[in-house]
Protein backbone atom coordinates (compact mmCIF):
# COMPACT_ATOMS: atom_id res chain seq x y z
CA UNK A 1 0.00 0.00 0.00
CA UNK A 2 2.91 2.30 0.73
CA UNK A 3 4.22 1.71 -2.82
CA UNK A 4 0.87 2.69 -4.34
CA UNK A 5 0.78 5.91 -2.32
CA UNK A 6 4.41 6.76 -3.17
CA UNK A 7 3.78 6.11 -6.87
CA UNK A 8 0.78 8.43 -6.82
CA UNK A 9 2.77 11.10 -4.99
CA UNK A 10 5.72 10.78 -7.39
CA UNK A 11 3.52 11.09 -10.47
CA UNK A 12 1.72 14.02 -8.90
CA UNK A 13 5.02 15.85 -8.28
CA UNK A 14 6.31 15.21 -11.80
CA UNK A 15 3.10 16.44 -13.37
CA UNK A 16 3.10 19.63 -11.32
CA UNK A 17 6.72 20.32 -12.16
CA UNK A 18 6.36 19.73 -15.90
CA UNK A 19 2.95 21.05 -16.86
CA UNK A 20 1.47 23.27 -14.20
CA UNK A 21 -1.24 24.82 -16.39
CA UNK A 22 -2.48 21.47 -17.72
CA UNK A 23 -2.81 19.72 -14.33
CA UNK A 24 -6.07 19.40 -12.42
CA UNK A 25 -6.42 17.83 -8.98
CA UNK A 26 -9.79 16.68 -7.73
CA UNK A 27 -11.74 14.74 -5.16
CA UNK A 28 -14.50 12.30 -6.04
CA UNK A 29 -17.18 10.35 -4.22
CA UNK A 30 -20.33 8.49 -5.03
CA UNK A 31 -22.43 5.34 -4.93
CA UNK A 32 -21.16 1.90 -5.96
CA UNK A 33 -23.54 -0.86 -6.96
CA UNK A 34 -21.53 -4.08 -6.88
CA UNK A 35 -22.10 -7.75 -7.63
CA UNK A 36 -20.14 -10.84 -8.63
CA UNK A 37 -20.04 -11.96 -12.24
CA UNK A 38 -18.76 -14.94 -14.19
CA UNK A 39 -17.56 -12.99 -17.23
CA UNK A 40 -16.70 -9.57 -18.55
CA UNK A 41 -19.71 -7.34 -17.71
CA UNK A 42 -21.86 -10.46 -17.40
CA UNK A 43 -23.99 -10.65 -14.29
CA UNK A 44 -25.52 -13.98 -13.40
CA UNK A 45 -28.98 -14.34 -11.89
CA UNK A 46 -27.64 -15.89 -8.67
CA UNK A 47 -26.32 -12.55 -7.47
CA UNK A 48 -27.93 -9.16 -6.83
CA UNK A 49 -26.30 -5.75 -6.53
CA UNK A 50 -25.39 -4.33 -3.11
CA UNK A 51 -24.93 -0.60 -2.56
CA UNK A 52 -21.77 0.88 -1.10
CA UNK A 53 -19.67 4.04 -1.38
CA UNK A 54 -16.49 5.04 -3.17
CA UNK A 55 -14.27 8.05 -2.49
CA UNK A 56 -10.81 9.24 -3.39
CA UNK A 57 -8.61 11.63 -5.36
CA UNK A 58 -7.88 12.18 -9.02
CA UNK A 59 -5.05 13.81 -10.93
CA UNK A 60 -5.70 14.83 -14.53
CA UNK A 61 -3.04 15.95 -17.01
CA UNK A 62 -4.23 17.39 -20.31
CA UNK A 63 -1.94 16.30 -23.12
CA UNK A 64 -4.05 17.53 -26.01
CA UNK A 65 -7.15 19.65 -26.53
CA UNK A 66 -9.37 16.56 -26.53
CA UNK A 67 -7.37 13.95 -24.56
CA UNK A 68 -6.26 13.84 -20.93
CA UNK A 69 -4.58 11.21 -18.81
CA UNK A 70 -6.01 10.60 -15.35
CA UNK A 71 -4.59 8.85 -12.33
CA UNK A 72 -7.03 7.94 -9.55
CA UNK A 73 -6.63 6.60 -6.05
CA UNK A 74 -9.98 5.38 -4.67
CA UNK A 75 -11.45 3.31 -1.90
CA UNK A 76 -14.35 1.31 -3.30
CA UNK A 77 -16.78 -0.81 -1.35
CA UNK A 78 -17.76 -3.92 -3.34
CA UNK A 79 -19.43 -7.27 -2.86
CA UNK A 80 -22.69 -9.01 -3.77
CA UNK A 81 -25.90 -10.51 -2.45
CA UNK A 82 -26.31 -14.21 -3.17
CA UNK A 83 -30.00 -14.94 -3.64
CA UNK A 84 -30.08 -18.69 -4.27
CA UNK A 85 -33.37 -20.09 -2.98
CA UNK A 86 -32.33 -23.74 -2.66
CA UNK A 87 -29.35 -23.35 -0.31
CA UNK A 88 -30.11 -20.74 2.32
CA UNK A 89 -26.70 -21.39 3.90
CA UNK A 90 -25.09 -19.12 1.28
CA UNK A 91 -28.00 -16.67 0.76
CA UNK A 92 -26.46 -13.57 2.33
CA UNK A 93 -24.54 -10.38 1.61
CA UNK A 94 -20.81 -10.46 0.95
CA UNK A 95 -18.84 -7.22 1.52
CA UNK A 96 -15.33 -6.48 0.24
CA UNK A 97 -13.35 -3.25 0.10
CA UNK A 98 -10.62 -2.35 -2.38
CA UNK A 99 -8.02 0.40 -2.68
CA UNK A 100 -7.84 1.08 -6.43
CA UNK A 101 -5.18 2.82 -8.48
CA UNK A 102 -6.71 3.72 -11.85
CA UNK A 103 -4.99 4.66 -15.11
CA UNK A 104 -7.57 6.33 -17.35
CA UNK A 105 -7.67 8.02 -20.75
CA UNK A 106 -10.17 10.90 -20.75
CA UNK A 107 -11.57 11.70 -24.24
CA UNK A 108 -13.58 14.81 -25.05
CA UNK A 109 -16.48 13.62 -27.23
CA UNK A 110 -18.46 16.86 -27.18
CA UNK A 111 -18.13 20.14 -25.30
CA UNK A 112 -19.94 18.76 -22.25
CA UNK A 113 -19.40 15.02 -22.54
CA UNK A 114 -16.24 13.01 -21.86
CA UNK A 115 -15.54 9.31 -22.28
CA UNK A 116 -13.31 7.54 -19.74
CA UNK A 117 -11.61 4.23 -20.51
CA UNK A 118 -8.84 2.52 -18.60
CA UNK A 119 -7.71 -0.08 -16.11
CA UNK A 120 -7.37 -0.27 -12.36
CA UNK A 121 -5.16 -2.31 -10.09
CA UNK A 122 -7.07 -3.14 -6.91
CA UNK A 123 -5.74 -4.17 -3.52
CA UNK A 124 -8.14 -5.93 -1.12
CA UNK A 125 -8.16 -3.96 2.14
CA UNK A 126 -11.45 -5.17 3.67
CA UNK A 127 -11.97 -8.93 3.72
CA UNK A 128 -15.20 -10.76 4.34
CA UNK A 129 -14.77 -13.92 6.42
CA UNK A 130 -17.64 -15.53 4.47
CA UNK A 131 -15.61 -15.41 1.21
CA UNK A 132 -13.30 -18.44 1.20
CA UNK A 133 -9.68 -18.09 0.06
CA UNK A 134 -9.94 -14.42 -1.08
CA UNK A 135 -7.42 -12.98 -3.53
CA UNK A 136 -5.70 -9.80 -2.39
CA UNK A 137 -5.11 -8.35 -5.86
CA UNK A 138 -7.41 -7.70 -8.82
CA UNK A 139 -7.09 -6.01 -12.22
CA UNK A 140 -10.20 -4.41 -13.73
CA UNK A 141 -11.22 -2.65 -16.92
CA UNK A 142 -13.50 0.35 -16.78
CA UNK A 143 -15.52 2.51 -19.14
CA UNK A 144 -17.67 5.51 -18.31
CA UNK A 145 -18.72 9.07 -18.99
CA UNK A 146 -18.14 12.39 -17.25
CA UNK A 147 -20.44 15.39 -17.67
CA UNK A 148 -19.11 18.80 -16.49
CA UNK A 149 -21.78 20.93 -14.80
CA UNK A 150 -19.45 23.79 -13.85
CA UNK A 151 -15.70 24.30 -14.43
CA UNK A 152 -14.96 22.68 -11.08
CA UNK A 153 -17.81 20.15 -10.74
CA UNK A 154 -18.66 17.10 -12.87
CA UNK A 155 -20.96 14.12 -12.63
CA UNK A 156 -19.71 10.65 -13.61
CA UNK A 157 -21.13 7.22 -14.32
CA UNK A 158 -19.05 4.16 -15.13
CA UNK A 159 -18.86 0.40 -15.12
CA UNK A 160 -15.88 -1.59 -13.87
CA UNK A 161 -15.30 -5.31 -14.39
CA UNK A 162 -12.60 -7.25 -12.56
CA UNK A 163 -10.59 -9.92 -14.34
CA UNK A 164 -8.48 -11.39 -11.53
CA UNK A 165 -11.20 -13.21 -9.63
CA UNK A 166 -12.33 -12.61 -6.07
CA UNK A 167 -11.11 -15.91 -4.64
CA UNK A 168 -9.03 -18.98 -5.43
CA UNK A 169 -11.98 -21.13 -6.36
CA UNK A 170 -9.70 -24.05 -7.27
CA UNK A 171 -8.70 -24.20 -3.57
CA UNK A 172 -12.34 -24.33 -2.47
CA UNK A 173 -14.24 -27.61 -2.47
CA UNK A 174 -17.46 -26.44 -0.82
CA UNK A 175 -20.82 -25.73 -2.40
CA UNK A 176 -22.16 -22.83 -4.39
CA UNK A 177 -21.50 -20.00 -5.02
CA UNK A 178 -17.71 -20.14 -4.60
CA UNK A 179 -17.00 -23.35 -6.51
CA UNK A 180 -16.57 -21.43 -9.77
CA UNK A 181 -14.58 -18.36 -10.83
CA UNK A 182 -16.25 -15.11 -9.78
CA UNK A 183 -15.23 -11.55 -10.69
CA UNK A 184 -16.19 -8.14 -9.35
CA UNK A 185 -18.70 -6.10 -11.37
CA UNK A 186 -19.26 -2.53 -10.20
CA UNK A 187 -21.44 0.36 -11.41
CA UNK A 188 -20.42 3.75 -10.00
CA UNK A 189 -22.37 7.02 -9.98
CA UNK A 190 -20.86 10.10 -8.38
CA UNK A 191 -19.40 13.59 -8.51
CA UNK A 192 -15.91 14.95 -9.13
CA UNK A 193 -14.81 18.28 -7.68
CA UNK A 194 -11.69 19.87 -9.21
CA UNK A 195 -9.67 22.31 -7.11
Amino acid sequence: MRKVFLSFLCLFSLCLWGQESNVRIGAKAGLSLATFSRGFFYQVEDFAYVPSLYAGATLSVRTDRSISGKLELLYSGQGARYKENYTTEYAKDYALGYLSLGYIIHFCLFEHLYLDAGITTDLLVKKDSKVPSPKTFDVAGLVGIEVPLFPSLSLEARAKSGRGGINNYTDYYGGAPFNTELNNLVLQFGAVYYF
